[in-house]
């Protein structure tokens, strides 16, 4: 696995994204964070896991599944996003820093239905 860089925020993401946001995963591109300067650990970690997530899923089928279930999901539950298989595995293991050395591939997919 090839080390994803980390960046600030472009002007372009600033303007396209929700003022809370504090990093976004864009495999092959970077992490983007808001202010490089004031990013936790956690937070890079979480990422890290969303790039892992993003390159097993080919990029573009990670993007599809994560549109598709965030609809499906909007249609039944009140926060869609937290409920996301991919966020689950994310905000789950993001304070373990050697989870990613120990994560097996398609983790995520235990998360869909709980």
């Amino acid at each position: 696995m090839f080390e994803p860089k980390v960046k600030e925020f472009t002007p372009f993401l600033k303007g396209i994204l929700f003022k809370n946001v504090i990093g976004i995963t864009l495999c092959p591109f970077g992490i983007f964070v808001k202010d490089i300067n004031k990013v936790s650990h956690k937070t890079i970690n979480h990422e890290n896991i969303h790039w892992q997530q993003q390159l097993e899923m080919l990029i573009v089928f990670f993007y599809i599944l994560y549109f598709v279930e965030w609809v499906i999901k909007m249609c039944f539950m009140k926060d869609a996003y937290m409920n996301l298989s991919f966020e689950r595995e994310a905000y789950n293991n993001d304070i373990n820093f050697d989870y990613l050395a120990t994560r097996k591939p398609y983790a995520w997919i235990k998360y869909i239905f709980h």
